[in-house]
């Protein structure tokens, strides 16, 4: 279990240093929302507003990580940035867009699927 949960952390810091190298700022890591579940990036760039999962994963075996982002998952997160930006009110305005976007980390590679959920 340690092992998965160091190889999913591990996919994390590289997405976030990937979103850091495309000049998106990092402003939160691991956003835990009470037992509903978390966000694991949020970052800004200007006035674009990212909610980022990212599905790390070592074979395409079932499905690849992209298949990983289900129906539940996605309103989960829909939820989880509501309350975000609930308690962060200076980033719920009509200046500021936010997006969905989903980072793939396989095989040491990235893939970064933008507004990936609606």
């Amino acid at each position: 279990m340690e092992n998965r949960y160091a190889f999913g952390r591990n996919g994390e810091g590289r997405a976030a240093e990937f979103l850091e190298s495309k000049g998106f700022a990092i402003l939160n890591r691991n956003y835990r929302c009470g037992r509903i579940g978390e966000m694991d990036i949020i970052a800004r760039r200007e006035s674009l507003l990212l909610f980022v999962e990212v599905k790390s994963r070592n074979s395409k075996r079932y499905g690849g990580a992209l298949y990983a982002v289900t129906q539940r998952k996605r309103k989960t997160l829909r939820y989880i940035a509501a309350q975000y930006l609930a308690c962060h009110p200076e980033l719920n305005s009509r200046d500021i867009t936010c997006r969905f976007d989903v980072i793939a980390y396989e095989n040491g590679e990235i893939q970064w699927i933008e507004d990936a959920i609606r």
